[in-house]
């Protein structure tokens, strides 16, 4: 059967979606392996890794961030919802709507404001330990941001449109 156009969208999303968790479990297993080992080597050997405490720090920040993503992606993110709980139909819709272009909006905003951060740490030069440039490492947080906004937006128009299962587990 030929592919409709959306069969190949699907296909992206499932590889997005699996690469996601891919970094974020390699990034829990490095975080646990060099926690793991910094504890050895200083009960053990009476010295660690020089690196290894801002290594740590930095991967906290990505772990964070990308399970934000996932979060989101999911429907599983911190929400107050009282007042959908006890609504159905199109009410309901408008309201999960609403509360998905606020958060779009608030991680649109969040998302330019850490790019122009990052931006100010390039032109800045700043850097980490190892000589690595800053911002290499904090491009994480603008991405994260405006790929949760660009996820709350997407479930916002489909939401209007009536094509989004709720994003409520268990509803």
């Amino acid at each position: 059967m030929p592919d409709t156009g959306s069969g190949w969208l699907r296909r992206a999303e499932r590889v997005i979606h699996a690469a996601e968790d891919t970094l974020l479990i390699t990034l829990l297993g490095a975080m646990i392996l060099i926690g793991a080992s910094q504890i050895f080597m200083r009960n053990v050997l009476g010295e660690g890794l020089g690196w290894a405490d801002e290594s740590q720090r930095l991967l906290v920040l990505w772990i964070g961030l990308l399970g934000a993503m996932a979060a989101s992606r999911d429907g599983r993110q911190l929400r107050i919802d009282l007042v959908s709980r006890y609504m159905r139909g199109y009410s309901r819709r408008i309201i999960e709507s609403f509360a998905d272009l606020l958060t779009a909006a608030v991680s649109g905003v969040v998302g330019w404001y850490a790019l122009a951060f990052v931006r100010d740490s390039h032109a800045f030069g700043d850097e980490l330990v190892g000589g690595i440039p800053a911002w290499l490492v904090q491009g994480v947080i603008p991405l994260a941001f405006i790929v949760i906004a660009l996820r709350h937006l997407i479930a916002a128009v489909a939401g209007l449109m009536g094509r989004r299962q709720s994003s409520v587990p268990g509803s």
